[in-house]
């Protein structure tokens, strides 16, 4: 029987968002293999760890990021930019003990942010080592985190733990074996690595099989939002779209409703509330217990990024809810969808009403939702999943 402990960031339950739909089944293939630790350093909801899919379960801590401008040059001099941060000695203290007392077989890290103390591993444990990239904070992402370009001191850092980020980016190909969610974020980082590999995401939820959607032709005028409503990149597209898209849109079509539903968790989500509020015919639902009814009152999904990595989850669900998608090109990145024949790519207001107009003809509706549907039931299957990864461990480095 094997053992596998998974270091993540946010505890993997409830699988309301994307990042730990991914994790999960991650846990529930390395489950099938014997068991599977969980070491993470936060939890969503206030909701507390104790699932019995997991064997043992640990809560590391990590540091503060320095405030003042010393402390942040020493954490880039020593390898740390902005925003990787250090356990605390009591948790690196844990995660040596466990490592050493239960030597697994697989070691399997969500981020690279979380990365940075196995480099301390001995020689003999980095093998085991399973690293996914999943969001790449250098890329697109990495405006969000320094968006401040003002004053030359801060032009200066941002570009100073830009190079240094990258620099660790690259580092981490060789800490062990490397998985990406899309072959375009693999070449991208890796180019042609040996132990790089894509591992796709893929949307498991077994209540969408027999569940009735209806004919969202019927519906073509309702458009559906569907994101963490604390991601900064689902905060600045959806703001974007509301701002701009929206309003020349409803003067287009005055029957339109715009639903937007999303995780918030903790925070008040002050500023997507006041967003919605100030658009007409804008319905805000968060923290849903289910998004099934939602897509069954909508006729499209949209998914306005410009930043952002990984593999849209919220793409592959409206494929298996039979529901065509309006995304910006960043929105689709890493996800092999034709636009015109399984997706519809916009860019600004006026594509995205060309575009529009393309769903309401119902045989090109359905052709849309026919095409998407097969696609991501061929190339998105827990069935991809499972052969990419086995992939992965043929390669074990041992």
């Amino acid at each position: 029987m094997k053992r596998t402990l998974l270091i993540a960031g946010n505890y993997p339950l409830p699988e309301t968002t994307g990042e730990n739909i991914r994790t999960m089944n991650f846990v529930r293939f390395f489950k099938e293999r014997g068991s599977v630790d969980i070491a993470c350093s936060q939890t969503l909801d206030g909701k507390e760890p104790g699932n019995p899919i997991f064997s043992n379960e640990y809560f590391l801590k990590k540091r503060d990021y320095p405030q003042h401008f010393t402390g942040r040059l020493a954490e880039i001099l020593q390898g740390r930019p902005y925003p990787l941060r250090e356990y605390s000695d009591d948790s690196i203290n844990l995660l040596s003990s466990i490592i050493e007392a239960n030597d697994y077989d697989y070691i399997v890290i969500r981020y690279i942010v979380n990365a940075y103390y196995f480099y301390k591993l001995p020689v003999r444990q980095k093998p085991r080592i399973i690293l996914d990239f999943d969001d790449l904070y250098s890329g697109n992402l990495y405006e969000i985190l320094f968006n401040d370009k003002k004053s030359l001191y801060k032009k200066i850092k941002r570009n100073v733990n830009r190079k240094f980020l990258l620099r660790y980016e690259k580092k981490c190909l060789d800490l062990g074996l490397s998985i990406f969610c899309s072959d375009e974020d693999r070449r991208r980082t890796a180019g042609n690595r040996k132990y790089a590999f894509v591992v796709p995401n893929i949307y498991l939820n077994r209540t969408f099989d027999n569940y009735d959607f209806g004919n969202g032709f019927e519906n073509r005028n309702t458009l559906l939002f569907v994101g963490t409503l604390t991601y900064s990149p689902n905060i600045e597209g959806l703001k974007w779209f509301i701002n701009l898209v929206w309003p020349e849109f409803k003067r287009k079509f005055p029957d339109a409703k715009f639903i937007v539903v999303g995780h918030i968790g903790n925070s008040s989500g002050t500023e997507i509330k006041k967003c919605c509020q100030a658009g007409e015919d804008i319905e805000l639902h968060t923290n849903v217990p289910d998004v099934k009814e939602y897509y069954k009152r909508c006729g499209a999904l949209v998914v306005p990024l410009f930043q952002g990595g990984g593999t849209r989850i919220k793409i592959l669900e409206a494929a298996l809810a039979s529901r065509p998608v309006l995304s910006t090109p960043v929105g689709a990145e890493g996800l092999d969808l034709l636009d015109g024949r399984d997706i519809l790519l916009f860019k600004n207001t006026e594509e995205f009403s060309v575009k529009f107009k393309q769903i309401l003809e119902e045989k090109r509706y359905n052709s849309l939702v026919r095409s998407a549907k097969e696609y991501v039931l061929k190339n998105y299957s827990l069935q991809k999943f499972d052969e990419a990864m086995k992939k992965v461990l043929d390669k074990n480095l041992d």
